[in-house]
């Protein structure tokens, strides 16, 4: 090794006991990239000038530390070994995993090379996530007689260099599949690959700290925390700002919810409503242009890619709906963002209106209390979340213009018409502020505006937390059970044809259920041309009821407005240190309410909620 490489090598060994970040560049040659010092490397060798690969030069990008540089003209095991040793050293193992492309004999799209038997729990966790991320991907591990290497290139280590040594060398062989005959890049193939490989590789590599270092993946040494790159903070805030411009509930929400009421009782219930929107006061092709403006394809951290073009779809969804609202395009674009009712989910709607009795009128007129009674409850339960973090707040809000009870971007609106019984608003306070405002404000706190404004297809997490929420302060009837699973059996028969009255006298003379009832859920339901949200409260109760039966903790779903196929992706930016636990616990998550979660858990199925 002459002066030169000595010195640089020494830079890297250096930069390693320090754990600095150091970056090293060989003109024409390759990088040695540590954006932080941690005990593992990926390894990628340009086998020729005309033959580099551009997924896993990018790729390599992905990662805390890489080496890419060409495998002719280098030696490269004489800079590897002395680093390898010294981060074995340092945390008590290091694991190299080499990647490449694979000959044209290879069956299988990737194949997962081990040459040493200590490996194989790794590889096997490594395939399983590869295959959970990508089903159409078809991935095998290989058990090599040798330490694994691409053909043709000179070999790194032996089996016998690396005995004893706590140094691991995984291979991964990859099979060109988004490349076509005329050596054009697929976009979307190579994006596929690119992703799904950095999000395996970074559990794979968190895995290997847990098992094999001294150290575990959030030790303070090791210093994890990713800085957001100026581009995506400037996605993210571009995304907010376009989410911002209008409010999906309130512009396919009725202004004149309570008058159409009237004048359908009026009407003897013969005669369809009719209801007036807030007008468009936004361009949905100029918020079509300016959100596929945006560079989402430029973000190589594949979780960070993945929640911006998933919320760019919904926003781009949203807006399509709203100026088709009163057109039939309008429900076609809400199965697409709420989805459809399974089979399932209808039966057990049935089962609970087959089981539970039809409501009864209440009486006395001072059992109702009036929609500023109300707010001034929801008020004091804002004060009282005051007192864990000065921050938190809530406007709340009586208004003319809207139905019911809605929370907007954190603030609480509230129906001038609205009454509600005692013994439901309690319940309803947790419902609202407990877990809607609670889940802005902690998504507030974090570095993202998404966790705030709500990651796609939120609603079925979280209003099956708000209405179990209700359950658990001890809020949560059979009349409100039965409004739940009606408003599933409304959006089915909607689905199926039915008009407005049709679903509205079903509900009436079939189910028992009040006229007025039965018109706020049939409203909901007919709303903008059809709105299948509503069938989410049910299900996402009976799929959280399943996530606590299973040991599952509740307590991170209040980190922001998350859905729960986002839980793996939360785990992986909190080990980053990228997100941060929640601010503020809502009240019936304090321990004087943990009977009453282990009653959930243990009970473990919505019919036994019934009283």
């Amino acid at each position: 090794m002459t002066p030169d490489k000595n010195k640089a090598l020494q830079k890297i060994l250096s930069a390693i006991n320090k754990r600095s970040p150091v970056h090293y560049q060989i003109p024409n040659i390759g990088k040695f990239i540590f954006n932080k010092i941690v005990p593992y490397i990926f390894i990628y060798r340009v086998p020729s000038p005309d033959k580099r690969d551009k997924m896993l030069a990018d790729l390599a990008k992905t990662e805390n530390a890489s080496i890419v540089c060409k495998s002719y003209d280098f030696n490269l095991e004489e800079w590897l070994k002395p680093i390898a040793q010294k981060l074995a050293e340092e945390f008590g193992a290091c694991l190299l995993v080499e990647a490449w492309v694979a000959d044209h004999n290879q069956k299988e799209d990737i194949m997962i090379h081990v040459g040493q038997k200590d490996l194989l729990p790794l590889a096997e966790y490594f395939q399983k996530n590869i295959k959970k991320e990508a089903r159409e991907i078809f991935v095998s591990i290989a058990k090599d007689l040798n330490i694994p290497q691409p053909i043709g290139v000179p070999i790194l280590y032996s089996k016998k260099e690396l005995q004893n040594k706590q140094i691991l060398l995984m291979g991964i062989s990859i099979k060109q599949n988004y490349v076509d005959s005329d050596d054009l890049v697929l976009p979307m193939l190579i994006r596929l690959y690119r992703e799904t490989l950095a999000k395996c590789l970074s559990r794979l590599f968190f895995e290997f700290l847990r098992v094999y270092t001294h150290l575990n993946a959030t030790a303070q040494r090791l210093n994890f925390h990713q800085e957001l790159t100026p581009l995506m903070n400037e996605i993210d805030k571009s995304l907010a700002q376009e989410s911002t411009k209008f409010d999906f509930l309130l512009m396919v929400t009725p202004l004149n919810a309570h008058e159409a009421w009237l004048q359908f009782k009026k009407d003897k219930y013969w005669k369809t409503p009719k209801f007036l929107y807030r007008p468009l006061h936004v361009d949905p092709d100029l918020v079509k242009r300016r959100l596929y403006n945006l560079r989402i394809e430029d973000i190589y951290d594949p979780t960070m890619a993945y929640i911006f073009r998933d919320k760019r779809t919904e926003l781009d969804n949203m807006v399509s709906m709203i100026a088709d609202r009163g057109k039939d395009d309008f429900l076609h674009g809400s199965l697409q963002v709420f989805g459809n009712v399974s089979e399932k989910l209808y039966k057990s709607a049935m089962a609970i209106l087959m089981v539970t009795e039809p409501e009864e009128p209440i009486k006395k007129a001072d059992d109702y209390i009036s929609a500023n009674e109300f707010a001034k409850m929801a008020r004091d339960e804002v004060k009282f979340l005051q007192r864990q973090n000065a921050e938190f707040n809530s406007p709340v809000r009586v208004r003319e213009d809207i139905s019911g009870v809605m929370v907007n971007r954190g603030v609480l609106n509230i129906s001038k018409e609205y009454k509600v019984t005692r013994k439901r608003a309690e319940a309803l306070i947790q419902h609202e502020i407990g877990t809607h405002v609670v889940t802005y404000f902690n998504g507030r706190q974090q570095p993202l505006s998404i966790f705030s404004l709500g990651v796609p297809g939120y609603e079925e997490l979280q209003e099956g937390l708000a209405v179990l929420a209700e359950y658990i302060v001890g809020g949560l009837n059979n009349d409100r059970l039965r409004i739940i699973a009606a408003r599933v059996i409304a959006v089915q028969n909607m689905l199926l044809g039915n008009s407005f009255i049709d679903t509205f006298s079903m509900l009436v003379d079939q189910y028992n259920f009040l006229p007025e009832t039965a018109f706020t859920i049939v409203m909901r339901v007919y709303r903008g041309g059809g709105l299948t949200k509503d069938a989410l409260y049910l299900k996402g109760l009976m799929e959280l009821i399943t996530y606590l039966k299973d040991g599952n903790n509740v307590h991170l779903l209040m980190m922001g407005k998350i859905r729960k196929d986002y839980l793996p992706i939360i785990k992986d930016l909190l080990q980053k240190e990228i997100l941060i636990p929640p601010a503020v616990t809502p009240r019936y998550l304090f321990p004087e309410f943990s009977p009453q979660w282990k009653d959930v858990k243990r009970k473990g199925s919505i019919f036994k909620l019934i009283q």
